[in-house]
């Protein structure tokens, strides 16, 4: 499986996806600190309470994140699974002698490791420099503590695993579609129903847990799913 995988990830475009990773780190960044200087704007606004302590923030932001990240995915998988597996991609696909579920599952998790280390890498260096910046020029009411780094890392594993789960869901639509379009409106139509989810349950890490464990055994079903239908796939000439 490590070899399929390194095979997999020798043959794609790698760079221009981390690129694209750093692009959306960058505007994360940017992100966050809106979030927080948001109640600075309208500083008599009760709704704008919400932004001045860390939990919120970071859910906040946390949520958006793996929303961008699942879209991310879906664009990925696009091209390691709905494109390789239609037209003469098919043919050459299937003319090397190894077996398809393996040659799948190697594709579904060389995704599903870079977007994992996308997801944890961005959060790292977006909370390193936002807690950076507030520890001498503090822009939130609430002060950083290490219950909030802790926080923060419990709901960015949460999330990559949500955004995993659901890009591979998504995935399974525009595969059975044989649509990359369809993939990625499905991604985004997932991630924002967990996204409503998750707003709503950020003070409820049960809720986010049951949230997440569902979209996990989901995106579990579809990999079993699409297993069983490349295995079944046949080429036209």
């Amino acid at each position: 499986m490590i070899e399929l995988m390194k095979l997999e990830i020798e043959k794609s475009a790698i760079r221009a996806y981390m690129y694209a990773g750093i692009i959306v780190t960058i505007a994360m960044i940017g992100l966050l600190y809106l979030f927080a200087y948001a109640p600075h704007i309208e500083p008599n606004d009760p709704d704008m309470l919400i932004f001045t302590n860390y939990t919120t923030v970071i859910g906040l932001y946390s949520v958006v994140n793996m929303a961008v990240f699942c879209v991310f995915s879906c664009v990925i998988y696009t091209q390691f699974i709905i494109e390789a597996y239609k037209g003469k991609q098919l043919i050459l696909l299937f003319s090397y002698p190894i077996n398809r579920k393996k040659m799948l599952m190697a594709k579904l998790a060389v995704v599903a490791v870079m977007t994992s280390i996308f997801m944890l890498s961005c959060n790292l260096i977006v909370f390193s420099i936002f807690s950076a910046t507030e520890s001498w020029m503090p822009i939130l009411a609430d002060t950083f503590s290490i219950a909030a780094a802790l926080h923060a890392l419990k709901v960015t594993l949460i999330m990559i695993i949500a955004a995993v789960s659901l890009s591979i869901i998504a995935t399974g639509i525009g595969f059975c579609t044989k649509s990359v379009p369809s993939t990625i409106v499905a991604g985004v139509i997932l991630s924002s129903l967990y996204c409503n989810i998750a707003f709503h349950s950020l003070a409820n890490d049960t809720v986010l847990l049951i949230a997440m464990v569902i979209a996990a055994m989901a995106g579990a079903a579809t990999t079993i799913i699409l297993m069983n239908q490349v295995s079944k796939l046949e080429v036209l000439s």
